[in-house]
């Protein structure tokens, strides 16, 4: 969970009233937040992924707010009409299609703030957008741009001064020795083109999602700001600038609209859900009479059986959530613990207790246990593993990136592998999750990668486990065009075909941009507890 550090003196400032140690500990704990340190100058604490809302001091300090009573229900945020234009190119498209923008004016800016923007940059980066690959922020002083502005693409040779530089540098030098050029140029590399913001006069502001410009760069001197997100998911763009702008207006910022190739932003208005109090007592085994209090102690309207979410809520998406934060608003303390006087003996289930057995067999291996989607990337499971198959695609994806069912574990733990390449190896991961085709099954993926990852090393891994419940493994080598021809193999357990494993084809892992080997296995979890 992403770490933010607090200015106290600043959050109770926020908060608008004078609130004891003892208190401010016990309501931080209890609206979902894991404190790690408070003393008289900071607060440190962690925040749940699906609140990136409360990474910015502003948005921590409204959720705390309405949560003690202090200020409660929904707030309403003003977007005043601004005459900003920004012209999209077609060029981006295919590097990173999405773009949208704000402006704030009369921001009273100091060191702590700054400190604070800089903080939740890159938090948002890390969570919510995925190290920069979902979306990417750019913040910039106004007053030193002229509009319209452009948003398009140019050429690797095509130069400007970036942050905290004096001189000019071409795409190409900024990717290879700049600090955040190096740390992001690998999602740029499959492109001839990088994209750019341009202001009339062709002044750079930045080339997203590597680094600004030193030319519009904010200071403490800033009145002014326009802020841009870019990336690869509409929605999830939107949902960061909301998280952005709103926290500038808690500070008493105005926030002015940004016309993007015809489409204005930011949309702050509250979305609807439909709630059933019925419903809610059932979920939570009470007996409650009215749910409007404890809604608007978490921030929400409420009227009529219709909920009001915040426009920088990104965690709401059916009543279910909304369950949850009532359960909050109740006060997790004041659930009575009983035992359910249902008549009847419970057994565990044997599948689970099988299933526990296995991960915790490879946990005796030194292998790390992961939990992803069951959502995933529709590349990822097929074009990227150099294989095709039928999916279960999702209508109305709510995310553009995770827009099918997995097929197979082995492509899931691969994207967690390039999500942490800049780790030390070696990595040992798995899980035992739900996969969609042709029928749901339980199928268990493990990976392993360092610099001399080897077929045998797997089949030694995936022997011993079959050792460690009592099964003997006949391997067969087969064509797999995911792994390395001669280095894969169809694995029988008493006749029955249950996995494959070997060494990952090199192409696979050029897509997935890993650099070190990586061997594994995957085996259908279900049909080997049938069997053993």
């Amino acid at each position: 969970m992403p770490t933010i550090t607090l200015d106290k003196k600043d959050i109770l400032n926020m908060l608008g009233k004078k609130v004891s140690d003892a208190e401010l500990k016990d309501r931080i704990s209890m609206i979902g937040t894991d404190l790690e340190s408070m003393d008289d100058k900071e607060i440190v604490g962690e925040v749940f992924p699906d609140r990136p809302d409360m990474l910015t001091a502003a948005g921590f300090a409204k959720a705390l707010s309405s949560f003690m009573g202090i200020k409660t229900g929904l707030d309403h945020y003003k977007v005043n009409k601004g005459s900003f234009k920004v012209k999209v190119d077609k060029g981006v498209k295919k590097v990173r299609p999405h773009a949208v923008c704000a402006v704030v004016k009369n921001v009273k800016l100091n060191e702590l703030i700054i400190q604070y923007l800089m903080q939740v940059q890159e938090k948002l980066h890390k969570t919510f957008g995925r190290d920069r690959r979902k979306l990417s922020i750019g913040v910039y002083d106004l007053d030193k741009i002229e509009f319209p502005l452009t948003y398009g693409v140019k050429s690797r040779n095509f130069k400007f001064i970036p942050l905290e530089m004096k001189k000019e540098m071409s795409v190409n030098e900024i990717l290879e020795n700049h600090p955040k050029g190096t740390d992001f140029a690998h999602l740029l590399k499959d492109f001839k083109d990088v994209p750019v913001w341009l202001d009339k006069n062709e002044k750079v502001l930045s080339m997203p999602p590597i680094i600004n410009s030193e030319d519009t760069k904010v200071s403490v001197e800033s009145k002014n700001l326009f802020i841009d997100v870019t990336g690869l998911d509409l929605k999830a763009c939107e949902q960061a600038l909301n998280i952005l702008v709103t926290g500038f207006s808690e500070r008493g910022a105005d926030i002015y609209s940004v016309d993007v190739g015809g489409k204005s932003y930011p949309n702050l208005e509250p979305k609807k859900v439909k709630i059933d109090i019925d419903y809610v007592n059932k979920v939570l085994g009470l007996s409650l009479k009215e749910v409007k209090s404890y809604l608007e102690k978490m921030g929400y309207g409420y009227e009529k059986g219709i909920v009001k979410i915040p426009c920088y809520r990104t965690d709401v998406i059916s009543q279910i959530d909304l369950v949850e934060d009532i359960a909050i608003a109740y006060g997790y303390e004041n659930f009575d613990a009983s035992i359910s006087d249902f008549g009847g003996v419970a057994e565990e289930n044997k599948f689970e207790e099988f299933r526990n057995k296995v991960c915790n067999i490879l946990t005796g291996f030194g292998f790390l246990e992961t939990n992803t989607y069951n959502l995933a990337k529709k590349d990822d499971q097929t074009k990227n593993m150099g294989i095709s198959l039928k999916l279960v695609e999702i209508e109305n994806a709510l995310n553009e990136e995770y827009n099918v069912m997995r097929s197979w574990m082995i492509p899931c733990l691969l994207d967690v592998l390039r999500s942490n390449k800049h780790y030390e190896v070696p990595q040992k991961i798995f899980e035992a999750g739900n996969v969609f085709l042709p029928s749901e099954k339980v199928r268990l993926g493990l990976l392993l990668t360092n610099a001399s990852a080897s077929y045998t090393e797997a089949r030694q891994i995936l022997d011993s486990l079959f050792n460690s419940l009592g099964l003997v493994g006949k391997y067969k080598s087969v064509v797999h065009d995911s792994f390395i021809s001669g280095r894969v193999a169809r694995v029988s357990v008493n006749g029955k075909d249950i996995a494959y494993v070997g060494e990952i084809n090199p192409k696979v892992l050029k897509n997935f941009s890993l650099e070190n080997p990586v061997v594994g296995f995957e085996l259908n979890l279900s049909e080997l507890f049938e069997i053993s």
